[in-house]
């Protein structure tokens, strides 16, 4: 899994900015990163909405990234989900 953090800084984007695109509390977004929320616990439809903006925020960015294969992987994770998500709710 990718350090929400270290990707976050990595691609110059601030937690309000995450936040916002992501429609999720930024609080909620500063605990996640500093371990006060376990990611493994949370549920479906905050991580679907916190990989979709990184998946967006990441497509949109030029900036290099050294976690380049992370991130397309949580693009990768994001597309499965929704489309599972879709197909659960079709």
């Amino acid at each position: 899994m990718v350090d929400i953090k270290e990707w976050r800084q990595e691609y110059g984007i601030t937690q309000q900015a995450l936040a916002k695109a992501s429609g999720l509390d930024v609080r909620w977004i500063q605990k996640v990163e500093a371990g006060d929320i376990d990611i493994k616990n949370v549920t479906v439809k905050r991580f679907t909405l916190l990989m979709k903006e990184i998946s967006n925020l990441s497509e949109q960015s030029n900036v290099p990234c050294k976690m380049q294969n992370q991130v397309e992987t949580i693009n990768g994770t994001y597309k499965m989900v929704s489309k599972l998500l879709k197909e659960e709710l079709a």
